[in-house]
């Protein structure tokens, strides 16, 4: 299979295996970040469901349960070019197509390839929105997005997409900034 349609695939199983938990879950007690705050953060930490010395506990919003956080961030928002917020086609949720600077991408290849069958926790605005298992390297290539799905209601989705198109503006109103330079 060619490397696109494994990436394609991957993006794929990744936003269904969310969307699924989600919809398959009872409701939590994570508090919700304010959807329409801008700049929105994001970050992204290795996560596991037991507890052990030197991870955090955090609830996964919406799901009722709670992941132990690593402290360290493997990707963070000053690791990010752009995002767009694109609606799923089941009307629920969003997917978030994410850019990464070439040091970002590089670290979380790095991370998510030593870490193959763990989970990656996705926090917006320090909440955990979704835990996907890792099922392989993410970030070959720091030209192409990699894809999240954020399980929310249709109200709360389109706030967050609102917030998101402002903190990092579409391509064209960006042009200046370049897919893949950067640093941390």
């Amino acid at each position: 299979m060619a490397q696109g349609a494994r990436e394609a695939l991957l993006r794929f199983a990744i936003c269904l295996s969310v969307i699924a938990a989600w919809a398959c879950s009872p409701g939590g007690n994570a508090r919700a970040p304010d959807w329409n705050r801008v700049p929105v953060s994001l970050e992204l930490r290795l996560a596991t469901g037991s507890p052990a010395p030197g991870l955090v506990p955090a609830a996964v919003y919406g799901q009722g349960k709670t992941v132990y956080l690593h402290p360290e961030v493997q990707v963070s928002s000053s690791d990010i070019v752009r995002v767009e917020a694109i609606k799923t086609r089941i009307g629920k949720g969003l997917i978030l197509q994410i850019w990464l600077t070439k040091a970002g991408a590089s670290r979380l290849k790095e991370a998510t390839g030593r870490h193959i069958g763990d989970s990656l926790a996705v926090l917006i605005d320090t909440v955990v929105m979704a835990v996907p298992v890792i099922q392989q390297a993410i970030g070959r290539n720091p030209q192409l997005p990699f894809d999240i799905g954020v399980p929310l209601e249709a109200r709360e989705a389109q706030q967050l997409a609102a917030s998101v198109s402002k903190t990092w503006p579409p391509a064209s109103a960006a042009s200046s900034r370049k897919v893949g330079k950067g640093s941390r």
